[in-house]
């Protein structure tokens, strides 16, 4: 095949998070260039991405990822380059330049299975987005395998959600609609990091439970992976119902206060204890020999409550909510129950579970 150096860049940098540098399997440290296309996996996913080629790729061969990319971010995006293949060697040529390396039988590369079903529209939906917006509250124990990721559901309205927790904290975000057969799907953690980083929105997507695949299109390029094969928790039962309001806060005062906490407290030592009386908040830390008090008025609910919270855990919700108040909420006993932290115009949901300080 016949392709710019700028090109070729742009297509082999898409596969960096689904091809590892690491591998057991020599085969899965490289892409497979075959009918216009680029192919890599690591065999829990599968990207493929429609390479802009000078004239048709004629052939099929598995070509390093790494050196590839290595040598074609050295090259001029304008060059043209020739790549070509004989007797398990590849050879990559441009204006009187030759590199030579091993490559692999595309007859090696691994086969992954795709999803089959309905192949619905989602343009519009905003499901990376929300993806980005859920995705702190993602596990990563690896004995709850079934929280490490988001999850598609329906709430008891029928009404679509996107959902991660940790068991500590849940985070969801409304979706106008479910793409078919998505319903129960949970996202791997991987596949979620990866789809957020490049900041792109499929235009269709395929959801295959019974196989447990799924498959995300874009302009030119096809994600598919594996979906994690578990159930995920019941939301709906731990979630309190009409909470009621313990205090509504200026949002940035709260979170300066926050860190200001934090960054004094000892490296080891995140909890922060949350004092409400009336319409006063109280901030205190106490650690070893240090100890710290910050207050904020707010709107309270009137009347006394108090419980303690993972200081990074608040520090990042807030900075993740994008209205100018901040709303707690929880049914007493606020020291044992789950509080709903919500944000003025915001529709990101998060519920943050207390701690013992």
């Amino acid at each position: 095949m016949q392709a710019s150096a700028g090109q070729l860049r742009a297509a082999l940098g898409a596969f960096r998070g689904i091809v590892q540098r690491r591998n057991t399997v020599p085969v899965l440290g490289t892409v497979k260039f075959q009918d216009g296309h680029l192919v890599g996996t690591d065999l829990d996913a599968e990207l493929s991405v429609k390479i802009a080629s000078i004239g048709p790729m004629a052939g099929a061969s598995a070509i390093d990822l790494f050196a590839l990319s290595s040598l074609a971010a050295n090259i001029d995006e304008d060059e043209e380059l020739t790549i070509s293949d004989e007797d398990g060697t590849a050879t990559i040529g441009f204006n009187g330049s030759s590199y030579r390396l091993g490559s692999l039988p595309v007859e090696d590369f691994p086969t992954f299975g795709q999803p089959i079903g309905p192949r619905t529209m989602t343009g519009n939906l905003g499901l990376v987005a929300a993806m980005n917006r859920i995705r702190f509250a993602m596990s990563t124990e690896e004995t709850r395998y079934y929280l490490n990721g988001v999850a598609i559901l329906h709430d008891s309205e029928g009404k679509a959600l996107l959902v991660a927790t940790s068991g500590h904290q849940l985070a969801m975000m409304p979706l106008d609609f479910a793409p078919e057969g998505s319903v129960n799907a949970i996202i791997p953690r991987s596949i979620v990091h990866y789809l957020c980083q490049r900041k792109m929105e499929p235009e269709a997507c395929v959801f295959d439970l019974e196989r447990q695949r799924a498959r995300f299109d874009f302009a030119g390029q096809s994600l598919a992976t594996k979906l994690i094969d578990g159930k995920f928790p019941d939301i709906f039962r731990v979630i309190p119902q009409d909470a009621p309001k313990l205090f509504t806060a200026d949002r940035k005062a709260l979170l300066r206060r926050l860190v200001r906490i934090r960054s004094f407290s000892e490296a080891f030592f995140r909890g922060v204890a949350l004092e409400l009386a009336g319409d006063v908040l109280t901030l205190k830390l106490k650690t070893g020999d240090r100890t710290a008090t910050e207050t904020l008025a707010v709107n309270g609910r009137g009347g006394q409550a108090e419980a303690g919270f993972n200081a990074d855990y608040l520090i990042t919700i807030l900075n993740g909510l994008r209205g100018e108040h901040v709303t707690f909420a929880s049914p007493a006993p606020f020291a044992s129950n789950p509080t709903v932290i919500t944000s003025d115009g915001d529709p990101l949901t998060v519920l943050q579970m207390p701690m013992r300080v």
